[in-house]
């Protein structure tokens, strides 16, 4: 009989998230994902006549197994979808059989108008109507967009599969009574040289997750994915890989 954990008792704090390093298979698969990107009118109130807000997306490219994994890259004040286009993260993902999607916030990069409703709405309309949740999907969550990711995870985390906050505010705007009740694996990331106070604030806040695993990028300030992008990708690679496993 094998004794290798059962996805019921999988332990996700124990989990070993350097198990792997990220295949150099994929090196050549990353030239052959094709970025597309384009708006979608996202209408929730107050903003009846919507706002256009801009995207990127790929899917695996022919020949490449396809995990039953959508991810979702949000993004920090300083940044937008162009971040995860030069990091690789955009290519990486297909490469490693991921349908992915990136989407510049209101206010940043392409998306130039500002919003002024419900957050979690808004996040709600994207998965909605851009299939997000057609296959599980997993959101990667870096700092500012925490205002979006963490009422949203609190209140649709049944629709998940996974959650990756690095660093984000507002990990405090949902009570640890809701945050406890979070049933997906969620790994918080955050570098050990975070001036900003928000590696320890959304820590001590989110740990309650009991699925949660945090991992500290020792040399690495708040952006701890720019800081140490190896690093970053393994993690990714691995968790995805994991919740394929024991999700």
């Amino acid at each position: 009989m094998s004794n290798s954990p059962t996805k019921a008792s999988f332990d996700w704090k124990s989990a070993n998230l350097f198990a792997e390093t990220v295949p150099n298979s994929t090196n050549d698969v990353r030239k052959l994902v094709e970025i597309k990107t384009g708006t979608i009118k996202v209408k929730v109130p107050p903003h009846k006549e919507g706002i256009d807000v801009f995207y990127s997306s790929a899917e695996p490219p022919d020949g490449i197994i396809v995990m039953n994994q959508t991810v979702l890259l949000l993004h920090g004040r300083s940044f937008n979808t162009d971040t995860w286009l030069n990091l690789g993260t955009l290519h990486l993902l297909p490469a490693l059989g991921r349908r992915v999607v990136s989407v510049d916030l209101p206010g940043y990069g392409n998306t130039k108008q500002k919003f002024d409703g419900d957050k979690v709405a808004f996040i709600s309309y994207l998965v909605e109507h851009l299939s997000l949740a057609d296959i599980p999907l997993v959101i990667v969550s870096p700092s500012m967009s925490g205002e979006y990711s963490v009422p949203f995870v609190a209140s649709h985390w049944q629709i998940m599969a996974g959650y990756i906050p690095v660093a984000p505010v507002a990990s405090g705007s949902v009570t640890q009574g809701v945050l406890s009740k979070i049933g997906i694996p969620t790994l918080i990331l955050h570098g050990d040289n975070d001036k900003t106070g928000l590696a320890e604030s959304s820590l001590e806040n989110l740990k309650v997750i009991p699925k949660s695993k945090e991992v500290e990028f020792k040399g690495a300030g708040h952006a701890c994915y720019l800081d140490q992008p190896n690093l970053f990708h393994q993690m990714l690679y691995n968790f995805l890989t994991l919740l394929s496993l024991h999700s």
